[in-house]
């Protein structure tokens, strides 16, 4: 850490100019907390926010999911074969963009994990 030079430059044998060194060193280390307390309130409300949006994004989908479902429960055998091309081509997106949205939540949660770990 930069900051740490300045007790290693520090005289030792100069109990005043030791002192300012350390009153120094806590300045500066001051200054970092409130720069990491600022970032993490960013990373939190980030976080929030991505959450949150993930979350509307996985109940439109299951929206979306409960009408396929409608539509085929409601679709007699005689008109199975017109839609059924249709009905599994919608799930087929609906899963993929429903395993996209929630893996984003996972991966970016995984991701700040890692970095809080180093």
């Amino acid at each position: 850490m930069e900051e740490a030079k300045i007790l290693d430059e520090a005289n030792i044998d100069h109990k005043n100019k030791y002192e300012e060194a350390i009153k120094s060193f806590a300045d500066k280390l001051e200054e970092k907390i409130d720069f990491l307390k600022g970032k993490a309130n960013d990373v939190e409300e980030s976080a929030k926010d991505t959450y949150h949006n993930r979350v509307e994004i996985l109940k439109e989908k299951r929206e979306a999911l409960i009408k396929e479902y409608e539509k085929v429960k409601n679709t007699g055998e005689s008109k199975w074969n017109d839609i059924k091309g249709e009905a599994s081509e919608k799930i087929r997106e609906i899963r993929e963009e429903s395993e996209n949205a929630y893996t984003g939540i996972r991966d970016g949660f995984a991701y700040l994990f890692g970095k809080f770990k180093n």
